[in-house]
């Protein structure tokens, strides 16, 4: 005896006749050789899947047309290129593109986003002026870590204050006799003539070497493709102190 099937798959659409997925109906017990199909359904094959498209049934066609589904995708505005969720299935409007902006600096031109030379330009002189500042800032604080004296192997004190007492103690005729003089590592040295001769010079050496580490990073900073990236580490007469400092937070 053969059985009667009591359900049959059919094809449930949206309100515009996009297909959504395949349900089920029922046997009609009235009449077995008729189906109750649900609403918004219809007694059809699902359609192919194909990527990134819809399906839509043309009743009068009695056919699936396939329509661009880019719903749930990111989207950017051809304006400003702020990005958009995908919200509805057809051909994307106008002022939208699936294409991602590669920067803010770039503008579409109708077919693809171009570099606005103008902005990238006026860009990267702030990005360089903001480097110069800071390469500066650097040469100012090594300026005023500390002078390396040989003749002592430590490192003495480069401050403001310390640098007005240095040139104070220039002016006297005569230092004060057992003048101790604290170093960097808190040790204490005696402050003579000769000392005093040498940390000036090196002073002077020092202060001159890192004004022109700067111009050389400058220069460096100013050719390069991303100066923000520009590394300018390097080179500077209190370097040790510093990266001591960055150690020790």
């Amino acid at each position: 005896m053969n059985s009667i099937p009591q359900t049959k798959p059919v094809c449930q659409l949206d309100a515009d006749g996009i297909y959504v997925c395949q349900t089920v109906a029922d046997a009609d017990p009235l009449q077995p050789e008729n189906w109750l199909i649900p609403a918004g359904c219809i007694d059809t094959e699902p359609p192919e899947v194909k990527p990134e498209q819809a399906a839509q049934w043309q009743p009068e066609k009695k056919a699936w047309q396939y329509l661009p589904d880019y719903r749930g995708k990111t989207a950017y505005r051809t304006d400003n290129g702020q990005p958009e969720t995908v919200e509805t299935i057809g051909e994307l409007p106008a002022h939208l593109t699936l294409i991602a902006p590669p920067s803010e600096l770039h503008r579409w031109n109708g077919k693809a986003w171009a570099l606005d030379k103008a902005a990238a330009a006026a860009v990267k002189a702030e990005q360089q002026a903001l480097m110069w500042e800071r390469i500066k800032d650097k040469r100012a604080q090594s300026c005023h870590a500390g002078i390396y004296i040989k003749s002592l192997k430590k490192w003495l004190h480069s401050d403001a204050d310390s640098r007005q007492q240095y040139t104070f103690l220039r002016t006297l005729d005569k230092l004060p006799e057992n003048l101790m003089w604290k170093t960097v590592d808190n040790s204490f040295v005696p402050m003579t003539r000769e000392l005093l001769d040498e940390l000036t010079l090196k002073l002077i050496s020092d202060e001159q070497h890192d004004f022109q580490n700067a111009e050389r990073h400058k220069a460096a900073m100013l050719k390069a493709e991303n100066p923000l990236e520009y590394d300018y580490s390097d080179g500077w007469s209190a370097a040790e102190l510093m990266d001591k400092a960055v150690q020790h937070g």
